[in-house]
Parts: structure tokens; sequence; C-alpha cells
């Protein structure tokens, strides 16, 4: 789903940050929302800064705020075609950030007009957005993962329903695809959303001490390329986040490993958190976009 604008969020009691000289402006920004679904989404802090703001300071904001992530843009470069951006959770800087990017896109459209080509990363990674009807689209290059019985061994103690394969793609900062028993649905109706991931238990201590990577849990409930959908959830205690309310991120993996799997190039996903989210999707030529 586009994103939902709100107000700025310069609250009558403001944060002692927000007094900081270096803050130019802060908004809150919504994404991946559903009301037909009942399906809340996530948001994002959004901060505009000037030059000055230090890292430590921006960890300092984001682990005051209540938001899965504060986005961080300089203010001289959000009118240039390519911006950096930032990306912090409560306890520690997010390397990938999905959600955290349509909805600075957004924000900047919504209340500027414009929005950079793309944003970078700080490890370099391009994001690319799409304007289609003044909404922005992420462009996200896919990333393959691999058939893994490691990862089945390390996590099958973890999750309490049995897990059916498993797809990693790097044993550092990367992702593993847990795949659970499929129950293909003709239709996206109530039925479907009284799905077995809702009621999955992890123990996610043991998940932060046996495994490196987030763990997608990822179960495909109608493969008709009509009307494609697969439920999922986002486990992270690694990188702080037990469980991500809406990762758009994820989707750069989900996309190929559903093509590879059942040759579908665009699907409907419902990631199954508390709040839930609502993530479109399509997949060509290594490339994924959502929105």
């Amino acid at each position: 789903m586009q994103a939902k604008v709100n107000t700025l969020c310069l609250a009558k009691r403001k944060p002692k940050w927000l007094t900081l000289r270096f803050i130019e402006l802060t908004s809150t920004e919504s994404v991946f929302y559903s009301p037909a679904h009942n399906l809340k989404g996530s948001s994002a802090l959004i901060v505009i800064y000037k030059n000055g703001l230090t890292s430590k300071t921006m960890q300092y904001i984001a682990s005051q705020s209540t938001y899965p992530a504060t986005v961080f843009l300089n203010q001289n470069e959000i009118t240039k075609r390519h911006c950096k951006i930032r990306w912090f959770n409560q306890t520690s800087e997010i390397k990938r950030c999905g959600h955290g990017t349509l909805a600075a896109a957004n924000f900047l459209i919504d209340h500027f007009g414009y929005c950079p080509e793309a944003f970078t990363s700080m490890s370099n990674e391009r994001f690319t957005i799409r304007v289609k009807k003044q909404r922005a689209q992420l462009l996200l290059k896919s990333i393959e993962p691999k058939k893994s019985e490691l990862a089945i061994g390390e996590l099958k103690s973890v999750f309490s329903s049995a897990i059916k394969a498993a797809y990693s793609t790097g044993d550092k900062n990367g992702y593993t695809v847990v795949l659970f028993n499929e129950e293909f649905n003709k239709k996206f109706d109530k039925e479907v959303e009284k799905d077995d991931l809702k009621s999955l238990h992890v123990d996610f201590n043991a998940l932060n001490k046996i495994h490196k990577n987030a763990v997608i849990a990822l179960s495909i409930k109608n493969i008709d390329k009509k009307n494609a959908i697969a439920h999922f959830r986002y486990f992270a205690p690694q990188f702080g986040v037990n469980e991500d309310s809406a990762t758009g991120s994820a989707v750069s993996v989900i996309a190929p490993l559903l093509f590879r799997l059942y040759g579908l190039n665009k699907a409907m996903l419902v990631q199954q958190s508390n709040n839930g989210a609502l993530l479109n999707y399509e997949f060509n030529n290594a490339k994924v976009v959502i929105y």
C-alpha cells in the first residue's frame, strides 16, 4: 500500500533533541497499511538535519523514538538526484530498511513535491525510487538465497512448527528464509487470514545465539499467478529487533525465491506481525519493485 501522510510531529512538549540546532524538520510517515484487511503497516520518524549531526546523536534520537525506524536525511542532499540515507532503531544502526526508505520518499514527495532518484546507504547500496501517481515505489536488486540444510539444523529448535526447507543468502548480515508447509487457497479471505504463522512461537534467545542471519518465516498460500499470496514474518534479534512489523527489504529475498519455486513474478505479501502489513511487488530481471 502507499504511504499515509501525517502532520509534522513537532509536539507541544518537544523532546530535548528537537531543540538541537542541527535538526531542521521532523515528521512521521506510515507505509504498507491496509484498512480493508485490518493491517496497520509500519511507520518511521523522518529527521531532516543540517551538517554537524553525529552518528552518536542520531542513535540517541532513535533511542528516544517509539517508531520501528528513525530515518536521517541531510537537508543539503534531499534536492539532489542521489541522497545519502541512514536508519536507526532504538539500539543500533540498521543496514537495510525498505519501509523507512519508502516512508522518507513519500514524505519528500508530499511535503516538498520532489524526491531523489535514489538513496544510498552507508554500505553504498543503492535504493532506487520510482514515482507513480505521486507515490513512491522502491526498486531493489534481488538477493538469491541458496538451499541450506545447515540452517534447518540450527533453527529446528527455534520454531514451534516443523521446517520444510531453508534458504540462506550468507553467514553474516544476511537473510535466511524458513519455509513452512504450504496450504494453497483460491482467494484471500477470512480463512486465509487465520494462518499458522500467527501462532508460530519463536525462541528469540536461541535464535540470537545460534544463527547470524535475520530470519524470514514464509508460508505460501496461493500459487495462482493472478492471485498469488504468501504470508511471512521477520525476526532479527541479532540486530536489535525481535520481530519487525513491516519489512520491505525482505522482499528482495522472498521475490526471487518465489520465482524459482513457483514461477511467480508478483504476489501479495501479508506480513503477519502484530500490526500486520500488506506488501505488493513485481520481480523482473533480478530487480524487485516494492509498493
